[in-house]
């Protein structure tokens, strides 16, 4: 790949080059969709810094007051979504310090300490709120404890579609991954693609 940008038209051909079909006669495809698969698996994946996937690593502020109600649920996926980007991963939720109204520590739970809710010695401090994700939803608990206050979303967004163009021939139409990712990322992605491509081949 080149060394001084590396575009996703570069990492799809690097791709196809490691599998011996350079010319993309029967792989091309498949290593198109196995770029975007592999960004979306490896930059949730363990070991993964925030240098290492700059470009979809977000930031969000929310005021609770701003979104419709009722104001315990927080669409983050959809058409209606209150974030920006659909998120792959909720990284954190905190308060917004800018805001001196907010005192509050977010708590992520799992869906199966969900049912523990009902139970009195499982109620959140008073200054902590607890929050799962289902669905397209963040749901917040207690859910009176919505009301005015601010808070800062951290997550990591599913990558945008990337145009598939020959950088040297048009060069302002091509996705620049390297302004996105590390370049040690965008190898693990190859290596990714690699993989499955030559699992697929030992199956043919």
């Amino acid at each position: 790949m080149a060394d001084r940008t590396i575009t996703y038209f570069d990492v799809v051909q690097e791709i196809l080059k490691r599998v011996n079909d350079a010319d993309g006669d029967v792989y091309l495809d498949r290593a198109k969709t196995l770029v975007y698969e592999g960004i979306s698996s490896l930059a949730i994946s363990e070991g993964v810094t925030k240098d290492d996937i700059v470009g979809i690593l977000k930031s969000e502020t929310v005021d609770v007051s701003e979104i419709p109600s009722p104001k315990y649920k927080l669409q983050i996926k959809g058409a209606d979504k209150n974030i920006e980007y659909n998120p792959a991963k909720i990284i954190s939720i905190v308060d917004d310090i800018t805001d001196p109204q907010t005192q509050n520590r977010y708590i992520e739970i799992s869906l199966s300490e969900l049912n523990r809710l009902n139970d009195a010695d499982y109620q959140p401090f008073n200054d902590e709120i607890f929050y799962y994700q289902r669905g397209d939803f963040i749901y917040f608990h207690p859910q009176e404890g919505m009301i005015t206050q601010k808070f800062v979303i951290t997550y990591i967004a599913e990558p945008d579609s990337y145009a598939y163009v020959d950088s040297t021939s048009d060069f302002f139409s091509a996705s620049f991954l390297d302004r996105l990712y590390s370049s040690n990322f965008i190898y693990k992605v190859v290596d990714y693609g690699v993989g499955r491509i030559r699992e697929q081949q030992s199956g043919e």
